[in-house]
């Protein structure tokens, strides 16, 4: 929630209280997401005093929130839940436009000059596994530690498109969108793998490449228990 600002944090907040008649308690997502990057798996917990059962709150939800917020589905969670403490991993995607595009480019990016996906396939290839992604940490975020564990990483391609998909136990400050940027960067060397390598053994974020923009950046899933993908 922000004092002056519109975020969905504030609408959902505000549009529950008014649909329980009391304010709910330690409202938490699954994770923060920076101006302009979207998220449409997003997962939102909180306590409140209440006879309404789940489903009927998500229902009354769907008819009160704008149309820029939107609730899939509700449940009633065992005693102790976090949307984001009981969170195993997370899934992002990030968008490139091929081409220019005035309605894509409102969730995907245009880097100028397009890359070779095989280019970019090898840049990401390094990236599995369990390592430190302490090059790719963007300054200004909360101290967490930087060895992550990345289930998936890789690129497919959308209509406008490639698209990176990645799943990792938990993500640094700006870390996806500079991965795209090093991939861009690394995908015309002569061995992108090995260069991505050298950027991961280094933990310095000045070997990596520039932050993508955020409108390409999607939340898309938030992985709980046995949901953690192998």
């Amino acid at each position: 929630m922000q004092p002056s600002l519109r975020t969905v944090q504030g609408v959902l907040g505000k549009e529950l209280e008014a649909a329980l008649g009391v304010p709910p308690a330690r409202l938490t997502g699954a994770g923060r997401t920076d101006a302009g990057v979207h998220a449409r798996g997003q997962v939102v917990s909180f306590e409140a005093e209440t006879g309404l059962p789940a489903r009927a709150i998500g229902a009354l939800l769907a008819r009160r929130l704008p149309r820029d917020v939107r609730v899939w589905e509700a449940s009633e969670m065992p005693s102790g839940f976090s949307a984001r403490h009981s969170a195993r991993a997370r899934r992002y995607s990030y968008r490139l436009l091929k081409n220019d595009d005035v309605l894509w480019s409102r969730f995907a990016w245009n880097p100028g000059r397009w890359c070779d996906p095989m280019g970019l396939a090898r840049a990401v290839e390094p990236l599995e596994g369990e390592q430190d992604f302490a090059a790719f940490q963007a300054a200004g975020g909360a101290e967490v530690r930087t060895t992550c564990r990345m289930y998936r990483a890789g690129w497919t391609t959308w209509e406008g498109g490639l698209q990176f998909n990645v799943v990792a136990d938990h993500f640094l400050y700006h870390m996806v969108r500079n991965i795209v940027g090093t991939a861009l960067r690394l995908a015309g060397m002569k061995d992108p793998a090995a260069a991505m390598r050298d950027v991961l053994a280094s933990r310095d974020r000045r070997r990596a490449g520039v932050t993508a923009p955020p409108e390409g950046l999607t939340l898309e899933q938030v992985f709980y228990d046995r949901e953690v993908p192998a």
